[in-house]
């Protein structure tokens, strides 16, 4: 999906938004078994392109994906932008929304329920249905035995770029206090919270997700 959060950063930067494997209808291939296989296909991808240490932002398991690739290739990213970053283990387990239904998962995901309930077809297709659980499929792939990499806390050291991390305030699937311990562990690391946010801050938030990502890439606010 082309979001408005996209658009905004669009009017200031080239915007690069990668599906990634077995979403919006392209197939699962069976080399994809961990994070840090699609971490170093997104890798690929930056090369295939001809992009130079590109700004990188990821959300959730987008931020997971991310972080994998900063600390896989320190230097082919220029500055990191990790919003509600799953990844690295929580001090408490999160809630699993493998098991829920769509009404149930989204007071996790929003501040603002009507938000969530707003992007829901009001008459689901088969079509549609079809492609939400290839989709659930893809993400079990990656995150169904843990939503983590055990390993992955330790490396964040090795991410040498400016990095901002930004958090909802309502975040009920990974709780702010996980951006704070994130913030301490890699280097340099600023922590920003946008109030009366959830985890989906790029639909809740964009225009203020946008703001602050601009202002970052572009140096602004800096220790």
């Amino acid at each position: 999906m082309w979001l408005d959060v996209h658009a905004r950063l669009a009017q200031r930067f080239t915007v690069f938004a990668p599906v990634q494997p077995g979403f919006a209808g392209t197939p699962l291939p069976n080399w994809v078994r961990a994070v840090d296989d699609v971490a170093l296909h997104t890798l690929d991808l930056v090369h295939t392109l001809g992009l130079d240490s590109p700004v990188l932002v990821g959300l959730s398991l987008g931020g997971w994906i991310a972080t994998e690739m900063a600390v896989l290739r320190p230097r082919s990213v220029a500055r990191l932008v990790l919003v509600a970053p799953i990844g690295v283990k929580t001090e408490t387990p999160l809630p699993d929304l493998f098991i829920m239904e769509p009404f149930e998962a989204a007071p996790y995901l929003f501040a603002d329920v009507a938000k969530a309930m707003a992007l829901m077809p009001a008459a689901p297709t088969t079509d549609s249905v079809v492609r939400m659980w290839e989709e659930q499929a893809a993400v079990a792939r990656l995150a169904w035995h843990r939503p983590y990499n055990p390993s992955l806390r330790r490396r964040l050291h090795m991410i040498e770029c400016p990095t901002l991390v930004v958090w909802g305030s309502e975040d009920r699937f990974v709780a702010p206090a996980h951006g704070e311990m994130l913030a301490r562990e890699i280097a340099g690391a600023r922590l920003e919270i946008i109030p009366e946010a959830g985890h989906a801050l790029a639909i809740e938030k964009p225009e203020e997700l946008a703001r602050r990502v601009i202002a970052f890439a572009a140096g602004r606010g800096e220790r």
